[in-house]
């Protein structure tokens, strides 16, 4: 449609000028002596106008000629840009495409212009390719070329992701370390110190982390959770050799996880092993009136507080509410032959093997047994210990 558009227009400009130069009268007369030129106006308006676009046409020539040399330049230089977004994209294709070897070495040599951005992230890409196939020393010289290029931060956390999946703990707070100079708040940074504080076994500094991701929402509820009960038992048995470092923790531990399993039963064993028996028995007290655990009940026997009576009317009145426990009976029986109650350990016992036979239960009988001076029916005991020991 615009071609039709400019043909009118021109053949309407030629129908004005053809009749504009038959009706017009006036003239140009040109005279260099000897010579004389006579034309008519439209003409002479027509060779200016000639003569004006053949010497705009011909400066413009001029000018592609002098700078023909920058143009082919700028012509190899698109050319060899163009080369090298297709090397890079084909890079890129074989990293996701998880074609390790091909995209460690289409990247690892990729190279673009000073100052390009692209060749750092090429750099981690080849790296984190590197890292799995398995190759350190390819990973190592990506890693530094990627942070001369600009890609510190994520080489750096590469770095540490390698680190940790080698158990190089201590390597990985080294790389860590750099990286929080750059960027000190970084989420996965931070994830990434967790982990290696966590096999470093630094549970304070793990503790500290856990605070800081929480406020972010940086980790799932149910993970925060299992990490929060794992690093206060962690802390609790750190500190069970000092009574004030145990006890301040102890109370500055919030209320919901004193009473779980997991650190109830750390701080139990902290506390028994600084001669707190009865500080022992109420953390498992109120951990179990909150929820039923076998191990706390099965440390619960192994307690040795000042009131030996308590210990076997509480354990009766949870009998009460947990009668087919065969963990519980043998608490009460092991309770029991503390304070050479034998009839009642015996009793405790036979209803613990008559529910769930356990290695531990037939020891115990065994052993009641020699105590009762019943030398055969204590061999038959350890003989079925045996057999269910075998059988694990």
């Amino acid at each position: 449609m615009r071609w039709l558009v400019s043909l009118v227009i021109v053949a309407v400009l030629a129908i004005a000028l053809a009749m504009a130069g038959r009706y017009d009268p006036g003239y140009v007369v040109l005279v260099y002596p000897p010579w004389r030129l006579e034309i008519s106006f439209i003409s002479f308006v027509l060779l200016i106008a000639a003569l004006v676009v053949s010497g705009v046409l011909l400066l413009r020539l001029a000018s592609l000629t002098l700078n023909l040399p920058r143009i082919v330049r700028e012509l190899r230089a698109r050319r060899a840009a163009g080369k090298r977004d297709e090397n890079f994209v084909g890079g890129l294709r074989a990293f996701a495409e998880c074609r390790h070897k091909d995209a460690e070495q289409a990247l690892g040599s990729w190279q673009g212009e000073a100052g390009d951005a692209r060749t750092g992230l090429a750099r981690v890409l080849a790296a984190r390719a590197a890292q799995d196939m398995r190759a350190p020393a390819q990973r190592e010289r990506h890693v530094r070329e990627a942070a001369e290029h600009g890609a510190e931060l994520a080489a750096q956390l590469l770095e540490a992701e390698a680190r940790l999946d080698a158990e190089d703990a201590t390597g990985a707070l080294a790389a860590i370390q750099s990286a929080r100079e750059i960027a000190p708040h970084h989420t996965a940074l931070l994830r990434l110190e967790l982990k290696a504080r966590q096999r470093t076994g630094q549970w304070d500094e793990v503790e500290r982390l856990l605070d800081i991701l929480a406020r972010s929402n940086a980790l799932e509820p149910v993970l925060a959770t299992q990490l929060r009960r794992a690093t206060y038992a962690e802390n609790l048995k750190r500190r069970a050799q000092d009574d004030r470092a145990l006890l301040e923790y102890w109370k500055k531990l919030p209320g919901e996880f004193k009473t779980d399993p997991q650190v109830a039963q750390a701080a139990a064993r902290a506390f028994m092993e600084r001669g707190g028996a009865d500080t022992a028995l109420d953390v498992i007290e109120a951990a179990l009136g909150k929820s039923w655990d076998e191990d706390l009940v099965a440390l619960y026997g192994q307690v040795a507080g000042t009131s030996p009576t308590r210990q076997i009317e509480q354990a009766e009145k949870w009998l009460h509410s947990q009668p087919r426990d065969a963990r519980l009976l043998l608490t009460l029986a092991q309770l029991c032959s503390a304070q050479q109650l034998w009839g009642k350990a015996q009793s405790y016992l036979e209803a613990s093997l008559a529910l769930a036979p356990s290695t531990e239960a037939h020891v115990r009988m065994a052993e009641l047994k020699t105590q009762s001076g019943l030398p055969t029916e204590a061999c038959q005991h350890y003989q079925k210990a045996l057999d269910l020991c075998r059988q694990a």
